[in-house]
């Protein structure tokens, strides 16, 4: 989730006491890996999440897969609370990922 999140952040997370509300980063549980994206909508029993810099939303996931909500973040030496760290996505962060895409695929690195 660059910029909200970038590589060597170490997020802290507190479990879920209460449904996450839309616009939160929480952490979840899929079948290949843990993510940390943001919620765009939960009901009752599911909710769909998205990266800040990914095209399209992710599929639904049960709530019993979702891990914690991200309430602070160690940046360097920092510690950084909401409204320092989460800064939701940003054109500079689509503009990177649109770019790296089309590099890749102009190397002929494009990903299955």
């Amino acid at each position: 989730m660059w910029p909200s999140l970038r590589a060597g952040d170490v997020a802290g997370v507190e479990p879920l006491t209460e449904a996450p509300r839309p616009g939160e980063v929480v952490v979840a549980r899929f079948a290949h890996a843990l993510v940390a994206h943001r919620v765009r909508r939960c009901d009752a029993d599911t909710c769909v999440l998205r990266g800040d810099n990914v095209p399209a939303e992710d599929p639904p996931l049960t709530r019993a897969r979702l891990l914690g909500r991200v309430r602070l973040v160690r940046r360097g030496g920092e510690v950084l609370v909401p409204g320092r760290w989460d800064v939701g996505p940003r054109r500079w962060g689509r503009w990177r990922v649109v770019v790296k895409r089309g590099l890749a695929a102009l190397l002929g690195r494009r990903r299955a």
